[in-house]
């Protein structure tokens, strides 16, 4: 019995011991569920800017003038004064006011090696505001850099720090955000950091553009770029062409393409874009991030004159030789294709945006070697456009060993067309008559005449180019004729240095002479010095150039004041500020000789004081006299100099 008894309580210890274990082995389980269930469901580390429905005009690498667009475009409803909240915990590392660019902007450091941009503020909030505006009456200055110490300005994640507008260059209210690498200071793609922005959409293809590389090559028989449309949607596209296009030699390829978001019209740039030659890829790239140092060289990257003709915005699938983006993550050859062999050849791109929404656009080439209808013999180059060379290509059996005459600036040469011809990759079969000269990329381009010299350093060319330059008629307001320099088409990757010829000028007159390009017959201001009979500046463009005087003074208008206005109940003084040539220099802006802090918007000349800055003047009125007489003054220099005053009284 006794024996009977323990067996049985050992049976109920077992027993109570196997259900305790299974208990906890039961919470154990549970509690790693619910742990892997928080964890997949874990806050993301960058919260929104805004706190409203996040919709794009712009995205990370759209194609902009001159540059990537180096972050996201948020759409603001139309409106300015949305609350901008900081991305993560952090501190303000540094803060920039301008007139231009980015116009006031926020920079936050934060712990995970980023830094959140936030530009086009229309104001800071807080510390950061009084901070800002302290500074700005301190240096007596609208715009201002500042760089607080580490941990001044502390934030925590969702704290407000400004809000929104449309400052500097901005053309409409939005926020334009940016993430930079601290490492780097290279700006990354926001869109692969888990924002809520809906995209369901694949990118639409336009068209494609085949090169012929050389002279060697040939498109469709001719050895010019052409452009094919597209049939298709949805992310399935093909050439119109039903039959294969006909190519021969070393052929490059283009893509217009463009991405668009949900709930917004705005073309957007793409993410990656490869080519496939024969199931092989020729050319791959990807937008991850790139290098500020590196964005003029978009001008290499896209069909420039597509570009600034057109507006078509055509990515090359090749690389030119001066083209020094490291965007590009697999190439064969450059992207260029030897196509000789006369066989069919399939090509296939495939185009991705940030979200992988896929676009396939297929095409058949056919390798056929055909004679060019076109050769060149040889090139007229005139002084004047009074009587243009005409009827330049002419079908020849031998072109090469032809010469060229060639007469510009007063100069004659006879040179063989070869000289010319051999090493350079032309897009085009008519050579200008205002040719003058091979340019090679890698070397410094002089080119001089009595009325004009132009030097571009070594690399500030993407390819060989064939150097054109005429001179015509003085504009009215000019006092050089117009020089053209080669053509508006081709890009230059930074500035190069022009001298124009202009004769005596009165010494009271040489600091009022500038530089100024020539578009659709205005003249803008680029600026330059006078000695020894020439006017000099830099540009980084070519085009058409002319020398302007500049003696005409800024205008200064009043907008919501005038003499002896009562502003008692006013929020600010508005006045604009006009010069129709050099432009805007510098302003300053005193009431009762002390400082005032004016913002100024260049998009519509406006200078604006606010009176919330009242009591920051120091300026002592006797209070039992009531309301009291200011003067205002306002006094404006432009880029050549000249000078304007302007001065009011107004009551307060």
């Amino acid at each position: 019995m006794l024996i009977s008894n323990n067996f049985a309580s050992a049976n109920k210890k077992s027993y109570f011991m196997r259900y305790k274990i299974t208990i906890i082995f039961c919470v154990l389980i549970l509690s790693f569920v619910s742990t892997f269930a928080q964890s997949e469901e874990k806050e993301p580390y960058f919260r929104s800017p805004l706190d409203i429905p996040l919709y794009l005009a712009g995205n990370f690498g759209e194609i902009r003038s001159n540059h990537f667009h180096g972050g996201l475009d948020i759409k603001t409803q139309s409106v300015e004064g949305h609350k901008i909240y900081s991305v993560a915990d952090g501190y303000v590392s540094r803060i920039k006011v301008s007139a231009w660019g980015y116009g006031r902007t926020l920079y936050i450091t934060h712990p995970n090696g980023y830094t959140s941009v936030y530009a086009h503020l229309s104001k800071y909030t807080g510390k950061i505001a009084e901070y800002v505006k302290d500074q700005q009456y301190k240096k007596q200055r609208f715009s201002i850099e500042l760089f607080p110490y580490k941990n001044q300005f502390k934030l925590i994640k969702g704290e407000v720090v400004a809000l929104s507008g449309n400052s500097g260059g901005s053309s409409g209210p939005h926020l334009h955000f940016e993430l930079r690498s601290d490492i780097t200071g290279h700006p990354i793609n926001p869109l692969l950091y888990g924002f809520k922005i809906k995209d369901s959409l694949k990118p639409v293809v336009k068209a494609v553009r085949i090169y012929p590389i050389n002279k060697h090559s040939h498109v469709s028989h001719r050895p010019l770029a052409k452009y094919y449309t597209i049939a298709g949607a949805n992310g399935q596209y093909r050439l119109r062409s039903e039959k294969p296009i006909e190519v021969y030699g070393d052929i490059g390829f283009g893509v217009e393409v463009y991405d668009f978001l949900n709930g917004s019209h705005n073309k957007c740039g793409i993410y990656s874009v490869e080519l496939q030659l024969d199931s092989t890829t020729v050319y791959y790239h990807e937008m991850n991030s790139f290098g500020f140092h590196e964005d003029r060289y978009i001008n290499a990257h896209i069909d420039y004159r597509e570009f600034r003709k057109e507006e078509r915005h055509v990515q090359k699938s090749f690389i030119v030789p001066n083209n020094k983006l490291t965007l590009y993550k697999k190439t064969l050859d450059r992207g260029i294709m030897n196509l000789t062999d006369g066989n069919i050849h399939h090509l296939k791109y495939i185009i991705k945006d940030s979200y992988g929404n896929t676009s396939i656009v297929t095409m058949q080439v056919l390798s056929k070697e055909k004679k060019s209808e076109l050769e060149l013999t040889g090139i007229s180059v005139l002084d004047s456009n009074k009587n243009p060379a005409k009827d330049l290509i002419k079908a020849i059996s031998n072109p090469l060993n032809k010469g060229t005459n060639a007469n510009a600036g007063g100069k004659e040469a006879n040179i063989p067309v070869s000289i010319y011809l051999a090493p350079m990759n032309l897009d085009s079969a008519s050579i200008s008559p205002n040719f003058v000269k091979q340019f090679s990329y890698p070397l410094e381009n002089n080119y001089e005449t009595e009325n004009i010299r132009i030097s571009i350093p070594p690399y500030y060319l993407y390819d060989d180019i064939m150097f054109e330059y005429k001179m015509s008629d003085t504009l009215i307001n000019a006092i050089a004729p117009t020089h053209h320099i080669h053509n508006s088409y081709v890009p230059v990757h930074s500035y190069y240095n022009i001298s124009l010829r202009t004769g005596h000028i009165q010494p009271r007159l040489r600091d009022k002479a500038m530089v100024a390009s020539v578009r659709g017959g205005r003249t803008y201001y680029l600026g330059g010095a006078y000695a020894n009979e020439f006017v000099s500046t830099r540009t980084k463009r070519f085009g058409a150039f002319t020398v302007v005087l500049d003696t005409i003074p800024p205008r200064v208008k009043a907008i919501n004041i005038y003499h002896g206005k009562d502003m008692s109940h006013s929020k600010n003084i508005k006045v604009r500020l006009y010069d129709s040539l050099s432009g805007i220099k510098s302003y300053r802006a005193t009431i009762d000789g002390k400082w005032i802090l004016m913002s100024y918007e260049p998009k519509n000349s406006m200078i604006t004081f606010s009176f919330v800055d009242w009591d920051r003047l120091g300026i002592v009125s006797d209070p039992e006299a009531g309301k009291s007489t200011y003067k205002l003054k306002v006094e404006v220099t432009d880029n050549r100099g000249n000078t304007s005053q302007f001065s009011l009284d107004f009551i307060r």
